[in-house]
């Protein structure tokens, strides 16, 4: 019983989480104990000077405190070094983690843009670009932001005024997207946008939400980047990307929504 119980306290001992010192702390912390080992090292060094006895006590309690002096600053200088190491070496590797999964992601979509080029026939030709579709929005979801995101495909439906309206998505399941119609304020800035081969992205919406933008219920994303799906001079329509958290879509994620957007453009382009 002793023993199965010192095994379950030392199981449980194993289980603490480990005192970790603020930086700000640590540095003020060193810093006193060298001086404290350079004013101990001083008056260790005065009383051997002045102590016909007990010399030898004198001067090794010196010598153990310069010691500690010079010790603890070279202790944190080797940890600090250590700790730049590893913090390199993970960010090579979640540079090299990242192209792979670039990679994987990628490959498969300029493989069906192949397909699509080579198709003999025009039915196969758009089965194969309706193939690709899914295929970008599912690397967009996945590739770009952070938590949960969603990958939609706005497409331009017929009749006038002009209408962009939400179709496939990829990602975060969720109540569907409103239209955005040309002639409002919201529909006038996106078409705007799709005319001039730019972008539209907002890291916060409560803070500073585009002109005319509407969240409405059910929608709760709190971010968004929205780049056009065109090549040349044909627009085929609009490729967003929204998460539910501030800032889950940031500005570096917007080169790589674009470049999706357009991989999807060249295979919607090949009529």
């Amino acid at each position: 019983m002793r023993t199965s119980a010192a095994r379950e306290c030392r199981r449980g001992s194993s289980t603490l989480p480990r005192m970790r010192i603020p930086p700000s702390a640590r540095v003020y912390l060193t810093t006193m104990i060298s001086l404290a080992g350079v004013a101990l090292a001083t008056w260790f060094g005065m009383q051997a000077g002045a102590a016909p006895l007990d010399r030898q006590w004198w001067t090794l309690g010196a010598v153990a405190a310069s010691v500690t002096a010079a010790g603890v600053p070279a202790y944190e200088q080797i940890r600090k070094e250590r700790m730049r190491a590893r913090a390199q070496r993970a960010a090579v590797d979640a540079a090299v983690a990242m192209r792979v999964t670039m990679n994987d992601a990628l490959d498969p979509i300029v493989r069906q843009l192949g397909r699509v080029a080579t198709a003999a026939g025009k039915h196969e030709r758009q089965a194969l670009q309706e193939a690709t579709i899914p295929m970008v929005l599912d690397s967009a979801a996945h590739l770009a932001g952070s938590g949960r995101v969603r990958a939609c495909l706005f497409r331009f439906a017929p009749g006038t005024p002009r209408v962009l309206v939400p179709g496939q998505y990829s990602g975060r399941v969720d109540d569907p997207l409103e239209p955005i119609a040309e002639g409002t304020v919201e529909g006038d800035l996106v078409f705007g946008m799709i005319r001039h081969n730019q972008h539209l992205f907002c890291p916060d919406l409560d803070a500073a939400p585009p002109p005319g933008w509407r969240v409405t219920a059910p929608q709760t994303y709190k971010s968004f980047a929205a780049v056009p799906v065109a090549a040349g001079q044909s627009a085929f329509g609009m490729l967003m990307v929204d998460a539910l958290e501030k800032r889950g879509v940031r500005r570096a994620d917007v080169p790589l929504i674009r470049l999706l957007a357009g991989l999807l453009a060249d295979a919607l382009a090949q009529a």
